[in-house]
């Protein structure tokens, strides 16, 4: 059974590229695209305390998010530790990885869903999960400055597959990374098929995401999560409530602000709206939601 509300710990590290991955003249490129050593450490001191302030709160979360590119390969294993310690899914963006048996310098960009066997006090599997989200569009300047890092125009391996996990308490949530939340194809997939959609940034134009978690969640009718990091701030939640002061459940704004915040999502009652038991609470549905009318285009030569 669904529950009624979505309990999401939103946390922004305060990661910054510039100094996390640089050529370092040394003309070894898998060390320019790994976080540098004073980053990683910083990185992994955020991540502690900021997990610690969540394991405070008087409701711990359902899951957690972690930016994109927030996470340093080798502390994977402490973030399982801590969901399993948490009972909470972690879903954090990790380190370039680097990709072995290619025939150039080849990377890619992934994010860890971390799913424990014990979800709020209830055991789900016999072990703890972990599922991997790959993205498949480097942003422009992130592919430059791939390429420009070592000098060894260093290639980007995509990912394209879509992401869906489902639940019985939680519902259905997609994960997707960054450039990603803009991919027309993939948004048309997760239409009618998803409660909560998740982003996992490291974003610059943070007033873009904005508005397109604005209109994505009245578009797909769902929850829209943006975790971005906290160099340029710019986290923010939206669901599609008929009042618009409701529509915005959280947002965070301003850079070089790092910080771990809960929010609460609503998930049951959505869920119904979603299959036409329509409330007071929401929007009406968008056109084609319930039944999608085949278009044909027509294009005339003037």
């Amino acid at each position: 059974m669904l529950n009624d509300r979505f309990h999401i710990g939103v946390i922004q590290t305060s990661l910054h590229a510039s100094a996390a991955w640089v050529d370092d003249k040394s003309g070894n490129w898998q060390q320019c695209v790994q976080m540098s050593e004073i980053e990683e450490r910083r990185a992994k001191r955020e991540i502690r305390h900021f997990l610690a302030s969540l394991r405070g709160v008087d409701r711990l979360p359902d899951v957690i998010l972690l930016p994109e590119l927030s996470v340093p390969l080798g502390f994977e294993p402490k973030l399982k530790k801590a969901a399993e310690k948490l009972e909470a899914i972690i879903i954090a963006g990790l380190d370039y990885r680097i990709q072995t048996g290619e025939s150039r310098p080849t990377v890619s960009n992934e994010a860890v869903v971390i799913v424990p066997r014990r979800l709020r006090g209830r055991q789900i599997a016999r072990n703890t999960e972990v599922r991997r989200v790959g993205k498949t569009y480097p942003a422009p300047a992130e592919k430059t400055k791939l390429q420009l890092i070592t000098g060894a125009s260093v290639a980007f391996l995509a990912h394209p597959t879509v992401w869906i996990f489902e639940s019985a308490e939680l519902g259905k949530f997609a994960v997707a990374i960054c450039y990603d939340f803009m991919d027309l194809d993939r948004i048309v997939m997760y239409r009618n098929k998803i409660q909560t959609l998740f982003i996992l940034a490291y974003n610059r134009d943070t007033t873009s995401f904005d508005h397109l978690a604005e209109a994505l969640s009245r578009m797909l009718f769902c929850n829209v999560v943006v975790c971005n990091c906290g160099q340029f701030g710019g986290s923010l939640a939206v669901s599609p409530f008929r009042e618009p002061f409701r529509r915005s459940i959280y947002r965070h704004s301003g850079q070089c602000l790092p910080h771990a915040q809960l929010i609460e999502l609503p998930l049951a009652a959505l869920a119904a709206h979603q299959q036409g038991i329509e409330g007071k609470d929401f929007k009406s549905l968008p056109p084609g939601f319930e039944e999608v009318q085949p278009l044909a285009a027509i294009t005339e030569a003037l």
